[in-house]
């Protein structure tokens, strides 16, 4: 029985990024962040999270950790 049950198992162990980083608007008063899929400004559900450091260079952006804003991490 444990046969059946072991083509369910992952084969390869998920493991998580190192790191979660979105693009948060500097001039505005309220928060915005970068949306590669709109190319515009969006909010934070909308926002691209990018797990590598190929991060792009958006004018009026500074690179936050997505981690930080939503309390993940501290």
């Amino acid at each position: 029985m444990s046969d059946l049950f072991s083509e369910m198992l992952p084969k390869e162990v998920w493991k998580p990024y190192d790191s979660m980083l979105v693009i948060r608007n500097t001039n505005r008063s309220y928060p915005c962040y970068w949306s590669s899929e709109k190319n515009k400004w969006s909010g934070l559900l909308d926002a691209t999270i990018y797990t590598d450091n190929e991060v792009p260079n958006i004018s009026d952006g500074e690179v936050v950790d997505y981690r930080e804003i939503t309390g993940l991490i501290k």
